[in-house]
């Protein structure tokens, strides 16, 4: 997504699209359209590794026990979509506010820390999923997603948690969405230099 944005920004073949349809639709066309053409490639690779290679056989031998209650499944898929629709969305926004393609990865650099933090704190999170600072990562929207999964599979989660968990992320999506269509349009229209902090907060308080 980033770099599929940054690509079209510096070939200015976007503006011509921008120029028929609003930002909103065309920043959930591409999240939609290059989600599914990512997802595809990711069912493939696993579909692969499993028919060729014995170790990620023997991976799925010790994953599918820890999923094999039915809910946490079930979870487990609503959190991967609900994270990749929150990243998706900033990753594209972000990939349109850079002068080049390198700015952009800069800046997603950002995004892609606070994504991995969970996974950072994996070894406090199989000692005690559910120690408060474990809870609190799952309350907040950028997080929740990773360390649910995280959690889940090794611990009773409170009820509390999922709720918040989903709840928020799912409302966060149209928000991020909202406020990445402002910068995504004003990034898309900007060359040569990439958008200062006063001008990125001046497009969120555009009606």
């Amino acid at each position: 997504l980033l770099r599929s944005v940054s690509a079209e920004k510096s070939s200015r073949v976007i503006e011509i699209v921008l120029s028929s349809t609003s930002a909103t639709e065309l920043l959930a066309g591409k999240v939609i359209g290059l989600g599914a053409v990512g997802l595809t490639q990711v069912l493939i690779w696993l579909g692969s590794s499993v028919a060729l290679s014995g170790g990620a056989v023997a991976l799925l031998g010790i994953a599918i026990p820890l999923f094999s209650r039915t809910e946490v499944f079930v979870l487990a898929i609503a959190y991967y979509l609900l994270g990749f629709l929150v990243y998706a969305v900033l990753m594209a926004s972000v990939g349109a506010l850079g002068a080049t393609e390198q700015e952009s990865q800069q800046l997603a650099g950002m995004f892609s820390l606070i994504a991995a933090l969970p996974m950072m704190l994996a070894g406090f999170t199989f000692t005690n999923p559910n120690m408060l600072l474990m809870r609190i990562f799952s309350w907040i929207p950028l997080t929740a997603p990773t360390m649910m999964m995280i959690r889940l599979p090794m611990a009773e989660v409170p009820t509390l948690d999922i709720v918040i968990s989903l709840v928020g992320t799912a409302l966060t999506i149209p928000v991020i969405l909202w406020a990445g269509a402002k910068i995504f349009r004003m990034g898309l229209l900007m060359y040569g230099k990439r958008p200062a902090l006063k001008q990125v907060w001046r497009a969120l308080r555009q009606a």
